[in-house]
């Protein structure tokens, strides 16, 4: 297979993605690459398969590798039925919980962010904040110390909810 196929006689076929050079690299990806700079994502099952389950690459990172666009690569996923087995879970915000695969109040840490807020109405700064709920062993969502920078921004996306 060596020798069979350069990356740079790929430039005469439309051009070739420099992203592309690392999967150029690995002989076994040839004969797809060659097929990709012919087909659109629903027509390269192959190397969407590769990329993004064997690679485990998003859509973003196989749209910046091939330029195809992000629209295309999610459409040919849904039409081939590929998916991976482990999705990540979302990332929840202080405050909530999931029940299933819904968001829902936590009411334990909506009273910590009461408590935030009645703190800050008080005048005491963000850094006090944080000193009082590390001084309370309250966790954060992981379980960690809080930061003045963490209070800060729980703080500012309930006030950004309020208006």
């Amino acid at each position: 297979m060596k020798g069979w196929v350069s990356t740079k006689s790929l430039a005469k076929f439309g051009g070739r993605s420099e992203l592309l050079d690392e999967l150029c690299n690995a002989e076994p990806y040839v004969p797809i690459i060659i097929t990709h700079f012919f087909n659109k994502p629903i027509q390269n099952s192959g190397l969407l398969r590769k990329l993004y389950l064997e690679k485990d690459l998003s859509s973003y990172e196989i749209h910046r590798k091939t330029n195809w666009s992000r629209t295309s690569i999610s459409d040919a996923l849904r039409t081939l039925g590929i998916e991976k087995s482990n999705r990540k879970a979302p990332v929840l915000s202080y405050g909530e919980k999931l029940i299933g695969t819904t968001r829902v109040v936590h009411k334990g840490e909506q009273k910590i962010i009461e408590k935030m807020l009645a703190l800050l109405d008080e005048e005491q700064n963000f850094s006090q904040i944080s000193k009082y709920l590390n001084s309370k062993n309250i966790p954060t969502k992981r379980g960690g110390s809080w930061h003045p920078s963490t209070v800060k921004e729980i703080i500012k996306r309930i006030q950004k909810r309020k208006a």
